[in-house]
């Protein structure tokens, strides 16, 4: 349970440090505490079963331009900027240390970690 919690802990600033990179490449001024915030409530949202990841989209998109003081068009560029940020850093590290931890082709199961140069060099 504790080990539960502390990989949710770090994945948790982990995705706020990826929000903050993109609310700065996006020229946006909001400071990493609310940021911190915002995603530790859209990470509880999405715990819900079946429906968690786009309540959480949604209640992220929100509290960005409320508390986050961003146009909803700055929003919606910083959610997607900071999921391709997520996503080039699993490819780098899947690179790095030859496990990626999803697929890119049909052979490939979602939930295990395969080597990378099966997925990427087939």
């Amino acid at each position: 349970m504790l080990m539960v919690l502390f990989i949710f802990i770090v994945s948790l600033l982990v995705q706020a440090a990826l929000f903050y990179v993109a609310v700065r490449l996006t020229g946006n001024p909001t400071p990493y505490k609310v940021l911190f915030q915002i995603a530790l409530i859209g990470s509880l949202c999405a715990l819900v079963p079946f429906i968690g990841f786009p309540i959480s989209l949604i209640v992220v998109l929100f509290l960005l331009v409320n508390w986050g003081e961003m146009s909803w068009g700055a929003a919606i560029l910083t959610v997607l900027l900071t999921y391709a940020l997520a996503i080039a850093m699993l490819l780098v590290i899947g690179l790095i240390t030859g496990v990626t931890f999803f697929g890119l082709s049909d052979t490939a199961a979602t939930s295990t970690a395969v080597p990378a140069g099966i997925v990427l060099f087939r």
